[in-house]
């Protein structure tokens, strides 16, 4: 992985479920978004940005998608995950005209949809 200049292997746990991402070369989605408090920008979607896509199958709360990140500073979040998702056109809100509401959720797009199929050529 050092040759290919690629970050190593991530491992956690979220609740009952053991998460291992691997990174692979080639074709990266640019999202310049920070992982966590990190300073610099990260080619490809972060493991959080991950798990937010696949969660957002279904219109999910960002309380729900905080609980599934293990994230609990909610402007973080916001600014450092779902946003450089949202303008990358892999989620959406499901009431765009009122960011805020409590009644927001998020939910997957087309375009994230491809990615996760693995058809997104970005």
């Amino acid at each position: 992985m050092v040759a290919r200049r690629l970050p190593p292997p991530e491992f956690r746990q979220n609740g009952q479920q053991f998460v291992q991402v691997l990174w692979r070369p080639g074709r990266d989605l640019v999202i310049g978004a920070q992982t966590r408090d990190l300073v610099g920008t990260k080619l490809g979607l972060s493991g959080d940005q991950v798990e937010v896509l696949r969660t957002c199958v279904a219109e999910t709360s960002i309380s729900e998608l905080m609980d599934v990140t293990g994230r609990t500073n909610r402007t973080k979040f916001r600014n450092s995950v779902l946003k450089p998702m949202m303008q990358a056109g892999l989620i959406e809100m499901t009431v765009p005209d009122r960011p805020r509401s409590s009644n927001q959720k998020y939910r997957i797009t087309e375009r994230g949809r491809a990615l996760l199929a693995g058809r997104d050529t970005p």
